[in-house]
């Protein structure tokens, strides 16, 4: 079936949903880890910020905006990438991956799906995140969902690249978790460089940092997304589909060169 026949999309759509509401009823059955999930994140916030009180004094509270809005962008980014990694990984270990590898949509179309339903669920926790911080701050932010959520996907989309290009490499390599720890370090620097990018137009071309920069005037300053420059939005939007095509690209590479090793399932 080609890309645009009816049947080929009603199979897309109903893959998707399948896997949001299995990811929504994991979350579930599971209140204790996801709970412990999101005071994880909540106490590294508190950290992050009673440290920088300490430290800094009064003058912190310039920079808390910033702080609320990169950390939210951590948190949706952090978890787009490291998704669908961890996802193979447990899947080799059960000896369940090929079944994925089997499925008549494709191998590609499900790691992109996979990553399609982590990131929607993984809005909700970052909206509750962003919430918890805004009551433990006191801070007031422009939440004008109709702007955020646009510019909020397409930075996504180069994390979800670099998830697809780490979901290759799990199937091709078994295990590569202790990337991830070296990653997390790469995109709070992209995110901390947003700022800095109108003077330094090179940075523009890293994951994350574009968003950043938007997501800062969309959010402390009250910018709207129609407001926003035209340049400034087309390059948010090549940025992400660049990354997310290299990483398909990349994983379709690591696939098939793991099946032609004849290790697909095995860990």
């Amino acid at each position: 079936m080609s890309g645009g026949d009816p049947r080929t999309l009603s199979a897309l759509a109903s893959a998707l949903s399948a896997l949001v509401r299995r990811d929504l009823l994991i979350m579930r059955r599971y209140p204790l880890n996801t709970a412990g999930a999101v005071l994880g994140l909540y106490a590294l916030f508190l950290l992050v910020y009673v440290g920088g009180r300490s430290l800094v004094g009064p003058s912190f509270g310039e920079t808390l905006g910033a702080l609320i809005v990169g950390f939210f962008l951590f948190v949706m980014a952090n978890a787009s990438y490291q998704s669908l990694a961890g996802l193979f990984a447990t899947e080799a270990k059960w000896g369940t991956l090929e079944q994925l590898y089997l499925s008549p949509i494709g191998f590609g179309p499900i790691a992109v799906l996979l990553s399609l339903s982590s990131l929607l669920v993984t809005f909700s926790i970052g909206f509750a995140m962003l919430a918890l911080m805004l009551l433990t701050t006191g801070e007031s932010i422009s939440l004008d969902l109709l702007s955020i959520v646009p510019i909020v996907a397409l930075t996504l989309l180069s994390t979800i690249g670099l998830g697809l290009l780490f979901g290759g490499a799990t199937v091709r390599y078994k295990n590569v978790s202790a990337v991830f720890g070296l990653v997390k370090f790469a995109l709070v620097a992209c995110i901390t460089l947003g700022p800095t990018s109108t003077e330094f137009v090179a940075l523009k071309l890293l994951p994350l940092t574009q968003g950043s920069y938007l997501l800062q005037r969309m959010m402390n300053e009250g910018v709207r997304l129609w407001e926003l420059e035209p340049a400034e939005l087309s390059v948010l939007a090549l940025v992400g589909i660049a990354y997310f095509a290299l990483g398909y690209a990349l994983f379709r590479y690591c696939t098939d060169r793991a099946r032609a090793a004849g290790v697909m399932g095995h860990y």
